[in-house]
């Protein structure tokens, strides 16, 4: 059952149509998915991209970081067990992004980001609130072509997977108008139809997975674990760009795939939310700065 849903997501993302960035940034993100069988969901993240050292115009380093709330608010009466020890997650992480510029339009992005994800319902933090996160990608610009390959592999708990994942894209502008960019685990294709305006249309893999650093009683028995979720959403974008160095960006759409559950540290299931798929809502604001060494995206 497990893995004709991992199916699914790899299917569905392929089937979609972001970007690179090339610049520094601190952003503001909020997302909404409402859920009128289990709760809502609410996760806002603020963050940035700090690039701290260009060794030369072909290698940089960036310090990232980041701060993320997610609050569930539960209606479901019949979840077997008290959800209040669980309907609030706080993750802080931070870590190093090094890109270099090859020969050839050739070059790699590699990020090691450790962060810590719990519901702190014990002040005291163990082993299994921390997370290692990572990805190493490789990308081969074409010129000619306008166009570009993607490659390489990603770990990263957010996502509410438990294993590594590919990276695969192939990103390609059209025109001065539209991009687009095929892959997994995002996919987007934009038109640009004013200076600093446009809409993209994108599917996207996110999640979610924090530690429960308490004993929690299902079926009335105690249990340590983790929450975990995982959903595929597709839907719609508005990107304008204002003041030069401001992006507001405001999308909505539907997950085509979502599931929550409640894992023992062997990553077996505890209890299964059966979330059903429903709405999406995403709005934030970036502020870009600070260029680094990246082989620049055609979208």
């Amino acid at each position: 059952m497990k893995m004709r849903k991992l199916v699914i997501i790899f299917i569905l993302s392929a089937v979609g149509v972001g970007f690179s960035q090339e610049t520094g940034s601190v952003y503001f993100n909020s997302e909404i998915l409402p859920n009128s069988e289990v709760g809502t969901f609410k996760k806002n993240s603020v963050g940035f991209d700090f690039p701290i050292k260009n060794f030369s115009s072909k290698e940089s380093i960036s310090l990232i970081g980041e701060y993320q709330n997610l609050n569930i608010g539960y209606v479901d009466e019949d979840v077997p067990f008290e959800t209040y020890q669980i309907d609030n997650f706080q993750t802080f992480s931070l870590g190093l992004l090094y890109n270099r510029i090859l020969e050839n339009g050739w070059g790699f992005s590699l990020k090691v980001a450790p962060q810590i994800s719990s519901n702190f319902d014990e002040e005291e933090l163990g082993n299994e609130d921390i997370f290692v996160n990572g990805s190493l990608v490789f990308d081969k610009l074409n010129e000619e072509n306008n166009s570009m390959w993607s490659f390489g592999v990603e770990y990263d708990a957010q996502n509410g997977l438990n294993f590594p994942i590919p990276v695969v894209a192939y990103t390609k502008r059209i025109d001065d108008q539209w991009a687009y960019k095929i892959g997994f685990p995002d996919s987007r294709l934009k038109w640009s139809f004013r200076e600093n305006h446009n809409f993209e249309a994108f599917t996207t893999l996110d999640g979610f997975a924090g530690n429960i650093n308490d004993d929690i009683e299902i079926y009335r028995e105690d249990y340590t674990g983790k929450l975990k979720n995982t959903y595929l959403v597709g839907g719609v974008g508005y990107n304008v760009t204002f003041l030069k160095a401001f992006v507001f960006n405001a999308k909505a759409g539907y997950s085509a795939f979502n599931t929550m559950e409640v894992q023992d540290y062997d990553s077996d299931e505890i209890y299964d939310f059966e979330l059903e798929n429903g709405l999406y809502y995403n709005f934030g604001l970036r502020y870009n700065f600070g260029k680094k060494a990246k082989v620049k995206s055609p979208y």
